[in-house]
């Protein structure tokens, strides 16, 4: 697992001649390289200072993704009118290329890459479920090692979660109990690191639904075992799979139950609250012209209220008839999301992304 924010990679840039990065929290000291601004797409004599720390949490504002429908991340791009900062994909337990080669090209195209390990089979029609015990008992330790082995050539951050959403409906209690799940957790983090891929950035994901917040205490890892904290930001007002969803959740109203039940709650469970978060996936279905396009257009004012989020992904996909979170498909999604992805809270400026590279050369 990669280090707990131990060091933070620190760029101040003063003159023509530049600065170098310097950085510490308590005892680490960061990884120094000599930077000049014109290496970083400064002009002479700017001045910059950003953030970023070996787990990807940056100071300086927000990650911006999403999960492309059906993996086309230039359909989502071309839409979104710009590119993503981490896009998000889906594999199986039983999958030794992973990351694959969809994910190794998004990498070396300069995209961060978040990967769900599904516990299912996905070498199987209908992709059947895993049970944790099965993962207990080492039936997959072939596997995850290949897959470890593989994240750490890439030499680059890489994004993991374990079975997203344990805590909803369909999956709590249903591939084995809590206990199990954080045990096999706690086992595939420690395999990963036996094959030394450092670089694998943890992050746990769950609903974030409120009627869900009294499950997380029994599904969580430990601070060891997780680096980002991630839930769920969804309007689903209309869609045929929720026939209660009666009324409308802004962006803000979604997130801000787990957001406040992880910094109030949170420390009594063992859980850090300075984490850094992650909005896993984020949408709304139509809910009229001008609404839908103002739910997306208003993220990046709500983001800097919460000042643990360091990442937000768009959900681009289709669930079912009556609820399609597609932005392709709807004009008004399409715009909005444009609209929320030019604000400059949300741009990441490209010497940062330089940071992150230079720093992991050394």
């Amino acid at each position: 697992m990669a280090s707990m924010g131990a060091v933070l990679l620190t760029l101040t840039l003063t003159g023509a001649d530049g600065g170098g990065p310097t950085g510490q929290t308590g005892q680490a000291e960061a990884p120094r390289r000599s930077f000049t601004a014109p290496m970083l797409g400064l002009p002479s004599g700017a001045e910059y200072r950003c953030t970023v720390s070996e787990i990807l949490e940056p100071s300086c504002g927000v990650w911006w993704g999403g999960s492309p429908h059906e993996g086309d991340v230039a359909q989502l791009e071309e839409a979104a009118g710009r590119r993503m900062d981490i896009v998000y994909t889906w594999r199986g337990i039983d999958q030794a290329q992973v990351p694959g080669e969809r994910e190794r090209r998004l990498v070396a195209e300069g995209r961060f890459v978040h990967t769900n390990i599904e516990a299912r089979r996905f070498t199987r029609p209908g992709h059947p479920d895993v049970s944790y015990r099965s993962i207990l008992a080492g039936e997959f330790d072939g596997v995850l090692r290949d897959q470890a082995r593989a994240v750490a050539a890439l030499e680059a951050p890489y994004f993991l979660t374990f079975d997203h959403e344990a805590d909803a409906n369909k999956r709590y209690n249903k591939r084995g109990t809590p206990q199990e799940f954080t045990r096999a957790w706690r086992h595939i983090v420690d395999l990963y690191e036996e094959e030394g891929a450092d670089n694998a950035i943890w992050v746990w994901n769950v609903t974030g639904w409120r009627d869900n917040l009294d499950r997380l205490p029994g599904l969580w890892p430990g601070n060891e075992y997780v680096d980002w904290i991630s839930w769920e930001a969804y309007n689903m007002t209309g869609c045929d799979l929720m026939p209660g969803w009666d009324h409308v959740d802004s962006f803000e109203d979604a997130l801000r139950p787990a957001y406040e039940w992880i910094q109030n709650e949170g420390p009594k469970h063992g859980i850090d609250p300075a984490k850094p978060v992650m909005i896993g996936e984020m949408g709304t279905t139509f809910i009229g012209a001008r609404e839908t396009l103002e739910w997306y257009a208003d993220v990046p004012r709500v983001l800097p209220e919460y000042e643990r989020i360091r990442a937000v992904k768009v959900w681009d996909s289709k669930v079912s008839e009556g609820c399609d979170f597609r932005l392709g498909v709807n004009r008004y999604a399409q715009q909005g999301f444009e609209m929320a992805g030019r604000d400059p809270y949300v741009n990441m400026p490209d010497r940062v992304r330089r940071l992150v590279e230079y720093a992991h050369r050394d």
